[in-house]
């Protein structure tokens, strides 16, 4: 009789507990094409590796052992949602989803592995959000489009972008002036590593230097035509996600992003990566990832430095102009970001418009249209129209807005439209860094 007095009891608490999912919530499952269920206030995303077959150590293992990646939700203050996730994924895929991440708007917080001794290797990404649900879910689902896709990022953007890499000649001395820094030679490889003396990083009343591991490294070994970079970069948390962006939109792989210390005023972050290629053009990203180093840096959906571009289909004008504004800002050491967005975004970015970026080496080719949101409009420092609506009246925005009119249909003449954008970014950067000195 006591038993099942236990029984009816735990059934009635269950019950109890139970909740009914958020209209949102069921949105975003829909959004994402994923199963999930929403207890404690938080909505779970399922995103597990049913499709790999993974052994540890000769073990055959099952899904539910490790690999079930996931996505959550919940309710914030402000009307705003807050979203972490942990995203399992092979080798191949960690630097394709991490950029469709970033350009979408999100941040990477962590990356490492669980074990040691499995096969296919697997890797683990945290992700992070603020913002509308429904907003969330269009951000994170070009990264989630891409897991269990396959991914040609070994072939193309590693090891087929610099051909054999063997001991060689390096012109150091112009690496130094990349760099802005010089280094030491040590048998056929050249280390430059510089301290973050700009943190007073205390522990115990001891000052943690460079010499303690407070610092960012860059190793080149190869030749000048085709060499490759290793290196850490030591980080302050508001650095993370510029640093990040600055790497690759450069082409080099972010490899691990964790703790080296466990105390100490304030938190270090680093973040280790590698490349190939051209050892001019590694430097070179390497300077830009140093270049969000040791000044005021936000996240990536601050309004102070946030441009929301808004073309009719999110598909061409505005994603041709965030992606040379991102790309001249990184390159000018500018702290500013620009996204793309759709008033009736088409399902894809157009094969003319992937093309026409990536022969300037700007890959867009992870992202999807976004349709612009009230929330992106109130966030953005400034508004950036093609001819064409938003989600509230344009006089809301008006101490934000302007409307970039002229420009040239993309589809009919690419490169006269990709003129006409470029000109005006250069102009709205060139105010912003002269706003930026005064």
């Amino acid at each position: 009789m006591k038993i099942k007095w236990i029984g009816v009891l735990l059934l009635g608490m269950g019950v109890a507990v139970a909740q009914n999912m958020p209209a949102d919530y069921d949105g975003v499952l829909k959004a994402l094409g994923k199963q999930g269920d929403y207890k404690a206030n938080v909505l779970k995303v399922n995103i597990p590796r049913n499709d790999l077959k993974v052994t540890i150590d000769g073990i055959a293992t099952p899904t539910p052992f490790g690999f079930g990646g996931w996505l959550a939700m919940t309710k914030g203050d402000g009307g705003d949602d807050v979203m972490m996730g942990d995203l399992v994924l092979l080798e191949d895929e960690v630097n394709p989803v991490m950029s469709a991440l970033l350009d979408n708007g999100l941040d990477v917080t962590a990356l490492h592995n669980h074990f040691f001794f499995e096969s296919p290797r697997i890797f683990y990404m945290h992700v992070h959000g603020h913002g509308k649900a429904a907003d969330l879910a269009k951000h994170a689902k070009p990264a989630v489009d891409l897991i269990g896709r396959g991914s040609p990022q070994h072939q193309t953007t590693v090891s087929g972008g610099a051909g054999n890499v063997t001991a060689g000649q390096i012109d150091t001395a112009k690496i130094a002036r990349i760099v802005g820094h010089d280094g030491e030679q040590t048998g056929s490889v050249y280390k430059i590593t510089i301290g973050r003396d700009d943190i007073n990083l205390k522990e115990m009343g001891a000052t943690i230097n460079a010499r303690m591991g407070l610092n960012t490294w860059a190793a080149f070994y190869g030749s000048d035509a085709s060499a490759e970079i290793a290196g850490d970069v030591a980080m302050l948390s508001n650095e993370i996600t510029p640093v990040l962006k600055a790497l690759r939109t450069n082409g080099l792989n972010v490899v691990a992003i964790h703790n080296h210390m466990t105390s100490g005023d304030p938190a270090i972050y680093f973040l280790h990566y590698w490349g190939t290629g051209p050892a001019e053009k590694l430097a070179t990203g390497f300077r830009a990832a140093l270049n969000q180093l040791g000044k005021k840096t936000r996240s990536s959906l601050d309004s102070e430095h946030t441009s929301l571009l808004v073309c009719e289909h999110g598909a061409a004008k505005s994603v041709i102009a965030a992606a040379h504004f991102n790309h001249l800002a990184e390159a000018g050491g500018l702290p500013y970001r620009a996204i793309a967005r759709g008033a009736h975004p088409d399902p894809e970015i157009p094969g003319v418009v992937k093309s026409g970026l990536a022969a300037q080496g700007l890959n867009v080719a992870g992202s999807k249209p976004i349709a612009v949101s009230e929330h992106d409009v109130h966030r953005a420092e400034r508004v950036i129209t093609f001819a064409c609506d938003l989600p509230t009246p344009k006089s809301a925005a008006a101490d934000k807005l302007s409307d970039w009119n002229n420009v040239p249909a993309v589809g009919e003449n690419y490169d006269a439209a990709q003129k006409v954008i470029i000109d005006r970014v250069n102009e709205l950067l060139k105010s912003l860094a002269a706003q930026q000195r005064m």
